[in-house]
């Protein structure tokens, strides 16, 4: 609260101290300057025309100046500098046009002010360039901090990971020698399991010293966590199918951000004997995009799969990796949860 009125007295002294600048210094009307035995006296006349016509058109350039800073500060966060170029452009000619018509209605006597060259236009380009260097600068600080915060999450993701892990060198150790003792040939489905189960300790402590991983090994982790949770589950009673679209698939994004939606659907919308069904699209038919699909049952009997710390997360994550960038939408009816995930890379 205190950083806010600091904001807005800041703000306040700003349009203040401008103000008394362009009408002190615009109304002047004569300077006449006397001497009189050796002693120089002066006289400024102001015109009480012209200081209202300068008073009037304070509050247009305020209403200019915070208009081109949204502008400023919602394009450079996105970094759509065209965007921002004509959309500055169109906001100027309309400012102009809109004094130009206030103007000729109420100070006609005045109207060649505002032409061309004039001292106006100094005063118009002062402000549009605070305007746009204090939308820059904003967002510049929001991304920082944005950037800042994204860090102390996967610090904190990385934290959870390791505490999880328990001494993962002495679990790879561990399970190769019992996948050393397992006989392949008669326990395939063992074998095949601890190998996969090795796979994901793998990728989640090595890969997870990179700020990104492609989609690929993303996929793979995917697949391999998939593998292990059909375990719980007797041959073909649930319908996992996972569809790749595409051959982009060594774009680079947050690792594990798609394993949370992965994750509640085999804990909200599976159960053993049951008819249920998990199906996955990953589509990376662009270089720059990826669109992710998943949709899994839902049955009455399960905890509610809508919310939960995971997914929250996961959309904090999303917002602070990805602003502007991606798309969340949640679709749920009686018979189906449906998420999808659009990321721009």
């Amino acid at each position: 609260m205190k950083n806010k009125w600091v904001f807005y007295c800041l703000h306040l002294l700003f349009w203040v101290f401008t103000s008394w600048l362009i009408i002190a210094s615009f109304s002047i009307t004569g300077h006449i300057v006397n001497i009189d035995e050796g002693i120089v006296s002066s006289s400024i006349t102001r015109s009480d025309e012209l200081i209202r016509f300068f008073s009037i058109g304070q509050p247009f350039f305020a209403m200019y100046f915070y208009l081109q800073i949204f502008l400023t500060k919602k394009h450079a966060k996105q970094k759509k500098l065209v965007t921002l170029a004509w959309q500055s452009l169109l906001l100027t000619g309309m400012f102009y046009g809109l004094y130009m018509a206030v103007v000729y209605f109420i100070f006609p006597e005045h109207i060649h002010i505002l032409w061309f060259p004039s001292l106006w236009y100094g005063v118009f380009i002062f402000y549009i360039i605070i305007a746009i260097a204090y939308g820059f600068m904003y967002a510049w600080i929001q991304t920082e901090k944005d950037k800042k915060q994204l860090e102390i999450v996967n610090k904190q993701a990385e934290l959870n990971l390791l505490r999880a892990q328990l001494h993962p060198h002495f679990l790879f150790n561990t399970m190769n020698n019992l996948l050393a003792m397992v006989d392949q040939n008669h326990n395939p489905k063992l074998a095949k399991s601890i190998d996969t189960l090795s796979s994901l300790l793998r990728y989640v402590v090595y890969e997870n010293q990179q700020a990104k991983v492609s989609i690929e090994n993303e996929i793979q982790f995917i697949q391999d966590f998939a593998s292990l949770h059909l375990l719980r589950f007797e041959e073909d009673e649930i319908d996992f199918k996972i569809e790749i679209i595409g051959q982009n698939n060594q774009q680079l994004i947050e690792m594990s951000i798609l394993l949370c939606f992965v994750e509640n659907a085999f804990k909200h919308g599976v159960q053993p004997e049951v008819d249920s069904f998990i199906h996955i699209v990953v589509d990376v038919s662009k270089s720059n995009r990826l669109l992710f699909t998943i949709e899994n049952s839902v049955h009455p009997s399960l905890d509610n799969q809508h919310g939960g710390y995971g997914l929250q997360a996961t959309k904090d994550r999303l917002q602070l990796a990805y602003p502007s960038m991606h798309q969340l939408d949640i679709e749920v009816t009686e018979v189906r949860y449906t998420v999808t995930l659009t990321l721009h890379t």
